[in-house]
């Protein structure tokens, strides 16, 4: 099942109500957001359907955090998650040196974040663009 990501900022009415799966009251608000210049929602795309989000959220001087990590419940545990960050991981935004994540309430993604590169420092796991 291939993922392939993409950046959502005017997603067409499928879209919408994909998002709305993922982020039930919350879409309408992180598109607002996306659109402002406030984050970047990155969707994961699988034969024409988002399956899967996140947020990259610009934090200060390049530093970024990554939330809102989210998979279609019939999709799960596929390899979903895994593949829309790294395809993400291929377009993300010219100015970004690093990555945190706050995994305490998501202990379960720990291992794909380690396996991905990040590595704890203290509460968060972090992530360093090669120079």
């Amino acid at each position: 099942m291939p993922v392939y990501a993409e950046i959502i900022t005017q997603p067409d009415p499928q879209d919408a109500a994909d998002l709305e799966i993922l982020y039930p009251n919350d879409s309408v608000k992180l598109l607002a957001s996306a659109n402002a210049g406030k984050l970047v929602i990155y969707g994961g795309r699988f034969n024409g359907r988002i399956l899967s989000a996140f947020t990259l959220t610009p934090i200060y001087g390049g530093d970024y955090q990554i939330a809102q990590l989210s998979v279609r419940e019939v999709t799960r545990r596929r390899g979903v998650a895994r593949q829309l960050i790294i395809q993400a991981m291929k377009q993300l935004p010219d100015d970004l040196q690093s990555i945190s994540a706050d995994l305490r309430s998501a202990p379960e993604l720990i291992n794909l974040f380690a396996e991905l590169g990040f590595t704890a420092n203290n509460r968060l796991w972090c992530w360093q663009r090669n120079t």
